[in-house]
C-alpha cells in the first residue's frame, strides 16, 4: 500500500491523464452524452471527489506514520536483572541494537504517566552476545528500585547530564 500511495504522490499528472482518459472512454462507450450533459458532470464531480478523498487518506497516513512515540520506545528497551559482577550491572538487551565494548548509554524509566525518570550513564564492559546480555558500568547512578524491571536506554547524552557528568568526584 506504502509503494502504491508513493508511486501515486510521485506520478500524480501522469496519474490524472490516465484516470481522465478512461473515464471518458467509460462514459463514451456505455452513455449517450449528447442526449443528457448532467452525465458529464456527475462524472467530473466523482473524479474530483475521488481526488479529494485520495490526498485525505494520504495526509492522514503521513500523520499516523509520524505517531510512533512508544514504538521507538519498545526497540531501546532492557531489562534489569538485578545482578551485580566486577564489570557492573546486568542487563538483557531485549533491542534492535547491537551494542559494543565502551559504548556509553543512558538508562531511564518510565513512571506511570510516561515521563522518563533518569537512572544513569553507563559504560559497556562486557557483552554476552548469544545471551544477549551486557554488564553496565555505571558512572553515574541514582538509586535503582528492586520493583523496575524494564528500563530503557538512549545513545544519546545531552549537555546537562555531561556536565553534571564531568563535575563529580570520584
Amino acid at each position: 500500500m506504502n509503494y502504491a500511495l508513493e508511486y501515486f504522490k510521485q506520478h500524480f499528472l501522469a496519474v490524472l491523464i490516465g484516470v481522465v482518459g478512461f473515464l471518458s472512454a467509460i462514459v463514451t462507450m456505455f452513455i449517450n452524452t449528447e442526449t443528457s450533459i448532467s452525465i458529464k458532470w456527475l462524472i467530473f464531480l466523482i473524479f474530483i471527489s475521488s481526488i479529494i478523498l485520495f490526498l485525505l487518506i494520504s495526509f492522514v497516513i503521513e500523520l499516523l506514520k509520524n505517531k510512533s512515540f512508544d514504538d521507538n520506545i519498545n526497540r531501546f528497551k532492557l531489562k534489569y536483572l538485578n545482578k551485580q559482577t566486577d564489570k557492573g550491572e546486568v542487563f538483557l538487551n531485549k533491542s534492535s541494537v547491537n551494542f559494543e565494548y565502551g559504548d556509553v548509554i543512558k538508562i531511564y524509566y518510565l513512571d506511570k504517566d510516561k515521563i522518563e525518570v533518569f537512572i544513569g550513564i553507563g559504560i559497556i564492559e562486557h557483552i554476552q552476545i548469544q545471551q544477549n546480555i551486557c554488564h553496565v558500568d555505571f558512572l553515574w547512578k541514582n538509586k535503582i528500585n528492586d520493583e523496575i524491571k524494564d528500563v530503557y536506554f538512549s545513545l544519546k547524552i545531552n549537555k546537562d547530564e555531561l556536565k553534571s557528568l564531568m563535575n563529580k568526584e570520584y
